[in-house]
């Protein structure tokens, strides 16, 4: 038996709904491209710049595809509602109904196409989101009071830090636990502001609180002789301050937003043989992995407030519900990952939990909507 598909049907569903889309994005765009620009005034009122704007204006578009990817299900939740309500008053599912299709078609059509853009999302926005927030970033630690860099890699954890007359270039094997309190194998280059070698710590392991480092069984080498600090006298420990704050360590470490989906099954293997747990790079990697379903099932979730409900309200009714059901998701989202942060829950059930919520209640409508 040959299945007929409505193909002009389809596609007039496609386009209109791509309007829509395309409408509410580029208000989000507006609000977000708003918003981070207030953000780095502020950063820059009481800095004195030649290009101030331009500056102010770069930052803010390089940290905005971030922003968006975010904001995405919220865009689609108000695309959605947008799209049903503006078929539903022009009385387009009963002219679908009459030609003897489903009434059903808008929906799944519009969602496995949210489905298809929330691939397109993950493999090709997040590289860019990632690359642009990484320029951000490493921008906005120019014009910040603190300019030390902190990386990770096969070789261990690296962080040079800036000092008065020159630069310390640290190396550790890695952490001990992801308190980042105590690290293993640490090597402290000493340099001046020319780059050239002072001198050189090399310690068993470093003990840390807030900025201050306690190097245990170090040897210390300068640019003419060696000296050995041993077990035998008081000069087997060695106290040395830093500039870089412990937090600071783990907020680096913790903002996973920098990485795209396809450098974070690496990041998180490389994380976890440093002795950290990368708990924020697990949640976001299964984030990537249920945005097209989260896209999917918000659209049928939209339903629910407009083919669903079958009131006559205004526009700004509906945007006003759909506002609520949005503080909801993401108070949701938010609660559930607190839960998965806080042990009593897996880290990937925190996050794929309100999306089988939603799809069990969209489903729920979906089966009601069919029966009509």
């Amino acid at each position: 038996m040959k299945i007929k598909i409505p193909y002009k049907i389809t596609n007039y569903i496609i386009k209109e709904f791509l309007v829509s889309l395309f409408a509410v994005f580029f208000i989000f765009l507006a609000i977000a491209l708003l918003i981070n620009f207030v953000e780095e005034i502020s950063f820059f009122k009481e800095k004195k710049l030649d290009n101030l704007m331009f500056t102010v204006f770069f930052l803010a578009l390089s940290k905005t595809p971030n922003t968006i990817i975010e904001l995405s299900i919220f865009i689609f939740l108000f695309s959605g509602i947008v799209f049903f309500v503006k078929i539903e008053k022009n009385n387009e599912i009963n002219t679908i109904l009459l030609s003897g299709i489903s009434k059903l078609l808008p929906i799944l059509v519009t969602a496995f196409l949210s489905f298809f853009i929330g691939l397109l999302i993950i493999f090709l926005l997040s590289p860019v989101s990632s690359a642009s927030l990484k320029y951000y970033e490493n921008a906005k630690r120019i014009f910040s009071s603190n300019e030390n860099l902190i990386v990770i890699n096969n070789t261990g954890l690296w962080f040079m830090e800036n000092i008065s007359n020159g630069y310390n270039i640290i190396r550790a094997d890695k952490i001990s636990n992801n308190e980042f309190n105590n690290l293993k194998n640490v090597t402290i280059y000493n340099l001046d502001s020319e780059f050239n070698f002072k001198k050189r710590y090399d310690g068993k392991e470093v003990f840390i609180n807030k900025k201050n480092w306690k190097i245990e069984n170090v040897t210390v080498l300068d640019s003419e002789n060696e000296v050995n600090f041993n077990s035998k006298n008081n000069f087997s420990n060695l106290n040395f301050v830093s500039s870089i704050d412990i937090n600071n360590l783990k907020n680096f470490f913790s903002n996973s937003d920098t990485v795209s989906f396809w450098q974070i099954t690496k990041n998180i293997k490389n994380l976890n043989d440093r002795g950290y747990s990368a708990d924020e790079l697990k949640i976001k990697f299964h984030k990537y992995l249920s945005l097209p379903i989260y896209l999917f099932s918000i659209i049928l979730l939209s339903t629910i407030f407009t083919i669903r409900i079958k009131k006559d309200y205004g526009m700004l009714i509906y945007i006003f519900i759909g506002t609520i059901a949005a503080f909801i998701i993401y108070f949701l989202n938010d609660l559930s990952i607190a839960i998965g942060l806080s042990n009593k829950l897996p880290l990937s059930l925190s996050v794929w939990s309100p999306i089988m919520i939603i799809i069990f209640l969209s489903s729920i409508n979906l089966i009601k909507i069919y029966d009509k």
